[in-house]
């Protein structure tokens, strides 16, 4: 009797062991996760994305709604067939239909997975969000006059907005220039420099991006008439010891007789040269909300350029067109070691070392506008620097690609890179900037800060050595 007991006890112990190994598999504890991806309390017309991940079994059903005061609109109702570990939904509302106005709401999601806990029923995650319906786009209108561009060159769009925008300035193609408030007493009054870029087609459109915070955008056309430029050609040869000397400089490394040197080349030439504009992007996107510069842009003293703006070039090795490039600057160039004269007042936002341009110089002009300074031999000012015209910032030199003594000299827009010669033109900044702000100071008034700081009209005028 008691054997029976024992194997009886024995079955049990297995069956139950066996339910144990068989089921705690389908056991997790793990809730479903969600991320609803908005920046602000606000929604809009502006699709919004909700993001849900489940650790353990996967998902099973997922419902997303917004209640508001008119009732409760479903915007996703989905069943798994099988388990899915993360799903992502793009909610773009649709006013007319859900019927939903301004005002109050919940979004409210709700994620189930597929474990066996709680009597099967799953894991379950319920988020309940309040927001703030905004469906109305805000108001931008353009306060200065058309717009007579360059192409390559430089412009600057004054405009007024409504208070709730968030986010506003000029869209030129896939480019965007943020506008500066502060210059008006009325903050909603904003300054935008921006640019043409020089690989822009001249069909690209030019347009006033206003946006609030709940992602209601209003566009508005800039009328301009743009002017055609057109950007030299050359080829340059490339020769062994180029490469074996300035590309082992500027890798630091030392090339062995193995080593493909074109491979290297381009390393330098193409990889390199677009980490370091990349780099002066983000820099020059970094900028004070001020005018800190005065006048016309100075040219380096007794210089000549001897490579122009945007030069298309072909770079030939062993008779192979291996690369192409675009030269985004001047070469300035007057004799060795020459001191090199900041164009106009500024902060020093970058001194050192910068790859291809070697020892380089760049300094914030305030609301986007900075100057490059490149292949210098010596630099005598550090970052944080407050520089007025015409300061030393070091010495011309033939660091980086340089393949003599020069200043590689660049102006740049919200870190886009434009046609120096324009900068250094009075007339062309009295023309489409002090123009501009005159008219729109005539109507409007100026800030005690903007006061201190405006761009001068300077009566002097000077010849550009192009």
């Amino acid at each position: 009797m008691k054997s029976i007991k024992r194997f009886f006890y024995f079955i049990v112990i297995v069956l139950f062991v066996g339910a144990l190994i068989y089921i705690y598999p389908e056991i997790e504890w793990h809730p479903p996760q969600v991320d609803i991806k908005l920046a602000s309390d606000y929604v809009g017309l502006k699709p919004f994305v909700v993001q849900i991940k489940d650790k353990g079994k996967g998902l099973k059903k997922v419902t997303i709604s917004l209640k508001d005061e008119s009732g409760e609109s479903t915007l996703v109702d989905k069943t798994y067939d099988s388990p899915v570990k993360e799903d992502s939904f793009t909610i773009e509302l649709n006013p007319k239909e859900m019927g939903i106005k301004d005002g109050p709401a919940e979004l409210v999601v709700s994620a189930e997975d597929r474990s066996h806990i709680k009597l099967f029923r799953g894991n379950k995650t319920d988020v309940v969000k309040k927001i703030k319906i905004d469906l109305v786009p805000p108001k931008a209108e353009i306060v200065s006059g058309d717009q007579y561009i360059n192409h390559g060159g430089s412009g600057l769009v004054i405009y007024k907005t409504s208070e709730d925008v968030e986010r506003s300035g000029v869209e030129v193609g896939d480019y965007f220039f943020p506008g500066h408030s502060g210059y008006f007493e009325d903050k909603n009054i904003y300054l935008a420099f921006f640019a043409f870029p020089y690989n822009l087609s001249p069909g690209d459109s030019i347009s006033l991006i206003a946006e609030d915070a709940a992602g209601n955008t209003k566009t508005v056309n800039i009328p301009h008439n743009l002017k055609n430029v057109l950007y030299r050609k050359s080829d340059i040869k490339v020769s062994d010891n180029f490469i074996q000397e300035k590309m082992a400089s500027i890798l630091g490394e030392d090339l062995s007789k193995d080593q493909d040197l074109k491979a290297i080349f381009l390393k330098v030439n193409r990889d390199l040269r677009k980490k370091n504009n990349d780099e002066i992007k983000k820099i020059g996107e970094k900028t004070s909300g001020k005018i800190l510069w005065n006048g016309e842009f100075h040219q380096l003293t007794n210089s000549q350029v001897e490579a122009n703006f945007a030069d298309d070039r072909t770079y030939f090795f062993n008779g192979e067109p291996i690369d192409e490039q675009y030269h985004l600057g001047y070469d300035l160039a007057v004799t060795k070691r020459y001191p090199v004269e900041a164009a106009n007042d500024g902060v020093v936002v970058f001194a050192g070392d910068l790859g291809i341009y070697g020892n380089t110089v760049i300094v914030d002009h305030g609301m986007g506008i900075s100057t490059l300074y490149g292949h210098l031999s010596s630099i005598d000012v550090k970052v944080d620097d407050v520089v007025k015209k015409k300061q030393i910032l070091g010495k011309t030199g033939e660091t980086g690609l340089a393949a003599g003594d020069h200043l590689h000299y660049g102006v740049y827009v919200n870190g886009v890179p434009v046609r120096p010669i324009e900068w250094w033109d009075q007339k062309w900044i009295n023309d489409n900037i002090l123009k501009k702000v005159k008219e729109a100071e005539a109507e409007f008034k100026t800030s005690k800060a903007a006061d201190s700081s405006a761009p001068k009209d300077v009566s002097q005028e000077k010849e550009v050595k192009e």
